[in-house]
């Protein structure tokens, strides 16, 4: 982990945001990003945001054409992007440290400034149907939405939002913008060997970043997750395996410590060869790949695991997932699977931290809920997690009982119950 130092600055007109001092690193990463994700839209106007993030970084008050500032802004090398989430939209450079306040300048230019071009937004609403027809073809993706669409959270398929496309005109991109692209609702992190010049910093975002202070920023939605009585089933004959996803929420925020025993479990669970559901699994040759993890959101967490299985193998697998669970819940971590996690979460953490981009990834709970947490001592916390945090977390998610079973693929309703029921077995017992 690259040793570094966190400056959290506060401007006058609401703006906020975090500079890392990164002394070992010959570039700059620079995210902004606002609250302005698809949950503040109507469905119709679902893709507002995500067009909006793709026309922003094009034509603006110094440059013609998108291809000008796109031109301009990478002409040594550095990079440039954007993305929409349901909650936020962020852009973001990568330039060398010796023209950072070159490009930097640019992006921040770029979102005070943007003409939003009718040319330039019938190009892009033609970009994002191919971007959108490209992703439905990724059933993981899919599967992952339509599961969260059915427990009740913000969320749409791409298939869906392909369908929705034509509702979005130039007019709802300004006063989206216009809406939502205010000082008070930003957050920023700037990660690089900036050598403790803070005020030169400052400096860049109070000058070139010229929006209206605008009000408050924008809450997290509250959403009622809810329990599937009966598992999502996405019938596609053409797939001749299966695709699932288990998605389990716990009901509440967790703290830094917390979510590194989370990821413990998950590490111990599917990550390598030899953890206990994907390392016995591809032992007894019932799945090429399968994965866990967790995401957040206001007031609520959750832990995943997903899958693709033929149906031969989808029983045993689901049945292995249940064993597993229960063993968890009842405190069956041996010392040396518990060590042997602990240590691969911790290696995987140090190389994640060894670049700026690493960082600032590091910190996105800024852009959830501006807390600031300390990643210098992401590897002291993660030798002081103990079993018994792992067990009692993996209790309380199981005792919230919130959960949902998804399949995609040539499965009907019959058997996908028979899947659910052996997860069901977890919280009956």
């Amino acid at each position: 982990m690259l040793r570094h130092k966190v400056h959290e600055v506060t401007f006058k007109s609401g703006l906020r945001g975090l500079i890392i001092d990164t002394p070992k690193t010959g570039v700059v990463v620079c995210e902004v990003s606002f609250r302005a994700g698809e949950f503040l839209l109507k469905k119709e106007k679902w893709e507002t945001a995500h067009l909006m993030e793709h026309v922003l970084l094009g034509a603006n008050r110094d440059y013609p054409k998108a291809r000008d500032f796109q031109a301009a802004i990478e002409q040594n090398g550095a990079y440039s992007n954007a993305s929409t989430s349901v909650y936020d939209i962020t852009y973001e450079v990568e330039a060398a440290d010796f023209e950072w306040q070159r490009v930097v300048g640019l992006l921040l230019d770029a979102i005070s400034t943007p003409k939003f071009l009718q040319e330039e937004v019938d190009s892009e609403l033609s970009n994002v149907r191919e971007e959108l027809i490209s992703r439905g073809n990724n059933h993981f993706r899919h599967l992952n939405a339509a599961l969260r669409q059915s427990m009740g959270l913000a969320s749409l398929t791409d298939q869906e939002r392909v369908e929705l496309l034509h509702h979005v005109k130039r007019n709802d991109l300004l006063k989206h913008y216009k809406a939502t692209h205010t000082l008070k609702n930003a957050r920023f992190i700037i990660a690089g060997n900036f050598q403790g010049d803070y005020d030169g910093v400052e400096k860049m975002f109070k000058d070139r970043l010229q929006l209206e202070s605008g009000q408050e920023r924008v809450a997290l939605p509250s959403e009622p997750v809810q329990k599937l009585e009966d598992p999502l089933v996405l019938r596609k004959p053409s797939v001749p395996n299966v695709y699932l996803y288990l998605d389990l929420y716990l009901k509440r925020e967790l703290d830094q410590r917390e979510k590194i025993a989370m990821q413990i479990l998950s590490t111990m669970l599917t990550e390598t060869m030899y953890s206990r559901i994907f390392g016995t699994a591809r032992e007894k040759g019932w799945v090429y790949g399968m994965g866990s993890g967790m995401s957040y959101a206001r007031d609520m967490s959750s832990f995943w695991l997903g899958a693709q299985v033929s149906k031969t193998n989808s029983m045993p697998l689901l049945r292995l997932i249940r064993d597993e669970l229960m063993l968890l819940k009842d405190g069956q971590i041996s010392d040396e699977d518990f060590e042997a996690a602990r240590k691969h979460l911790l290696g995987k953490t140090m190389r994640s931290g060894q670049t700026a981009t690493g960082l600032v990834s590091r910190y996105n709970q800024y852009y959830i809920d501006g807390t600031v947490d300390n990643v210098n001592a992401l590897t002291t916390l993660t030798k002081k997690v103990s079993k018994k945090l792992c067990v009692d977390l993996i209790k309380e998610m199981l005792g919230d009982d919130t959960w949902g079973l998804g399949v995609l693929g040539s499965i009907s309703l019959k058997p996908a119950r028979k899947l659910q029921s052996y997860v069901a077995d977890i919280f009956n017992d």
